[in-house]
């Protein structure tokens, strides 16, 4: 095979690794994201206040309004937040999924991955308890923390459906 035809069979190939990588990690941020809304429209539901968690956190997260100045339901505020909600979890979905793409090609890497993303989601619930308490209050402390593992054990759950191989290899470098 002559350089050129190589060159372009690698770049075809980056091409699609990317390509792939990126589907999958909004995919995956589409699964988190749908796992935390219906969470918290069951915990809503339970509470007589349908969109109220959507709702509440709109009025603290784009406007600044405390938990006491937030009204029962706000049908602008549940549109607005659920799009912030979206945009963050694509961005999620997509860190994730890169990081399984990474196990694939380094499985010793995706341990110390795995690690940082416990570490992250760790970080990320402290940071919530500690900078937006009156936020987790009115959710609940339990509520918010089950939210972040359900999501993230649902976009584990789908990239390893995706792929099976990168698991396999996690298993194996774990063994070594």
């Amino acid at each position: 095979m002559d350089e050129p035809a190589r060159e372009l069979r690698a770049s075809k190939t980056a091409e699609g690794r990317h390509a792939g990588m990126l589907q999958d990690g909004v995919l995956a941020g589409i699964v988190g994201a749908i796992i935390v809304a219906v969470w918290f429209f069951v915990l809503d539901i339970a509470r007589g206040k349908p969109f109220f968690t959507p709702s509440l956190l709109g009025n603290a997260v784009l406007l600044g309004k405390s938990v006491d100045q937030a009204p029962d339901v706000n049908a602008i505020m549940v549109l607005a937040y659920t799009g912030v909600h979206g945009i963050l979890f694509l961005i999620a979905g997509v860190i994730v999924s890169w990081m399984f793409h990474q196990i694939e090609r380094n499985p010793q890497l995706g341990l110390v991955l795995l690690l940082i993303f416990l570490l992250f989601e760790s970080i990320l619930f402290g940071f919530e308890v500690t900078l937006v308490p009156h936020l987790v209050g009115a959710l609940g402390a339990f509520a918010v923390g089950f939210a972040n593992l359900l999501s993230a054990g649902g976009m584990f759950w789908f990239l390893i459906r995706r792929h099976p191989e990168a698991m396999a290899r996690l298993r194996a470098a774990w063994h070594e």
